[in-house]
């Protein structure tokens, strides 16, 4: 009589292929959320530098706060944070003297560092 010795326990997994498109796509969306607020910050500044002196003072508001607006959005920001956000973005483009500072990009640091912690 032969006596057999079990080995260790089988173990099976079921594996799920990405498609390289949906792939591409996941990475797409990994940068976003990581460049994403400091990026639109930047768009927000280079608007702001755009519109500079009187210029801001006619044009800025209705600029900024469109701007604002579509990339509080994209961001994912709801519907009332967003109108918000393009408020404050259309007056910070009005505002005269605030082009050397870069304010906005500075938020969007900030907000990206509170999202990683």
């Amino acid at each position: 009589m032969e006596t057999q010795e079990e080995g260790p326990p089988v173990i099976e997994v079921e594996v799920e292929r990405l498609d390289p498109k949906e792939a591409e796509e996941g990475a797409a969306s990994r940068w976003g959320g990581a460049f994403g607020p400091v990026l639109a910050g930047m768009v927000i500044d280079v608007l702001d530098i755009a519109t500079f002196g009187a210029t801001g003072l006619y044009i800025g508001f209705l600029l900024g706060a469109p701007a604002g607006w579509y990339l509080a959005r994209r961001l994912g920001l709801d519907p009332k944070r967003a109108f918000l956000a393009a408020i404050g973005c259309g007056v910070y483009c009005t505002i005269p003297f605030t082009s050397p500072i870069p304010v906005a990009t500075l938020i969007g640091v900030w907000a990206r560092t509170r999202q990683s912690a």
